[in-house]
């Protein structure tokens, strides 16, 4: 059965809940029980009983279930926002002592949490450039605990070969995760390639709409299996009450059926605009990795089935000037929802007061993230800013 047949469909469970095309939204804090041999059971975590909502909800269940059906995993565990799935996984595998490889291009709170939670916490972090990659097992130690990567990189989108990361860890025993938001599960599947845990910000393409707050973490390990990396996340994510709420849960479920139309359009506009900007002469580059000339396209053609609304181009002219003409085009963060949003790096730098994990970036770097309007409009916006800085 195709993936967007199953989406439909999958972990509704409409028998149980009197037929309903969309399933209930359980708002409530907890679950209560006739005798004490059935709260027993729910303490135990027998069967399929509902003890409190931290710790499990039926509406978010069948998120969880969606999420790993697309991603191919076992489970699947939801969180009240990306940063909370991202930080549930760190916090998970870093210890006092250890050490993590994180890849240097990642999202930059991920990059802020390791720089500042973890090495609080006495865990070492080392950050590899994404054209280190190939040398990556030269960066690990005998106390490595964690390989953190994100394919492609935010901002830059250099592709990681995901393979040769899984391949280096396995032979290491190290847990390895990725951040694979830009491309959802349709379009990559970093369990087959042998990562462990497959990360979402799923506040981006799978909510789709700009409406929720949503973190999702995917992998190997049945519910009951507690040692399974998978597992371990979830039981420290119930720990830190980063629980997502069964309203967000129905959202998400929501934008999870027109998953695969949206990303059709997302994509196939987006790659139509980095192709019409390449050729444009106020651009020196534009860094979309479907395009056949971009440095990791074979990586991202081997590991990717599809592409994304995200991509960065570098200007020519004054980028604060291009942008503020922008109609079309609202400048904000984030991304992956039906609105078309720019944002230039030299701005997001005036976010860091102290050191900034994007020190990197080039100044002249834009980054867009094209959504469900119609192509020739966003066009005839970007146009617009390039009128503005002569």
């Amino acid at each position: 059965m195709d993936t967007s047949t199953s989406l439909q469909h999958h972990g509704d469970d409409r028998e149980r809940f009197e037929g309903g095309a969309a399933p209930p939204v359980f708002r409530t804090s907890l679950f209560t029980f006739k005798d004490c041999a059935s709260l027993e059971e729910a303490f135990r975590g027998g069967g399929d009983r509902y003890l409190y909502s931290r710790v499990s909800n039926p509406t978010v269940r069948i998120l969880e279930e969606k999420v790993a059906l697309l991603e191919k995993a076992d489970d699947a565990v939801a969180f009240a926002s990306g940063m909370g799935a991202i930080s549930a996984v760190l916090l998970t595998f870093a210890a006092s002592g250890g050490h993590v490889v994180c890849l240097s291009r990642a999202y930059a709170p991920t990059l802020s949490v390791c720089r500042g939670l973890l090495r609080r916490l006495g865990v070492d972090v080392t950050f590899v450039e994404p054209r280190d990659i190939p040398e990556l097992e030269r960066h690990l130690r005998p106390t490595t605990q964690l390989i953190y990567v994100e394919s492609p990189a935010t901002f830059t989108f250099e592709v990681i070969d995901l393979e040769h990361v899984a391949r280096i860890a396995k032979a290491h025993a190290i847990p390895t995760a990725t951040d694979n938001s830009w491309a959802t599960p349709l379009y990559h599947q970093p369990l087959a390639l042998g990562i462990d845990l497959s990360i979402h910000s799923g506040t981006k393409y799978l909510g789709g709409h700009s409406d929720i707050l949503l973190g999702m973490v995917a992998g190997r390990g049945k519910p009951g299996d507690r040692q399974s990396p998978l597992q371990r996340v979830r039981s420290l994510g119930t720990l830190l009450g980063a629980s997502l709420s069964p309203e967000d849960a129905f959202l998400a479920i929501r934008g999870l059926r027109t998953l695969p139309l949206r990303m059709e359009r997302h994509q196939k506009t987006a790659y139509t605009l980095a192709a019409r900007l390449l050729a444009h002469p106020r651009i020196s580059e534009v860094l979309h990795p479907a395009l056949p000339f971009f440095a990791s396209h074979d990586v991202w053609r081997r590991q990717f089935s599809g592409s994304s609304g995200l991509f960065s181009f570098r200007l020519k002219g004054d980028v604060r000037r291009f942008c503020d003409a922008l109609e079309v085009f609202r400048l904000g963060v984030s991304w992956g929802g039906f609105e078309s949003l720019a944002i230039p790096a030299a701005v997001v730098d005036a976010g860091y007061s102290e050191e900034n994990p994007r020190a990197d970036i080039p100044k002249d770097l834009i980054r867009l993230s094209v959504g469900l309007e119609d192509p020739e409009d966003l066009w005839q916006d970007l146009e617009r800013g390039f009128a503005a800085c002569p």
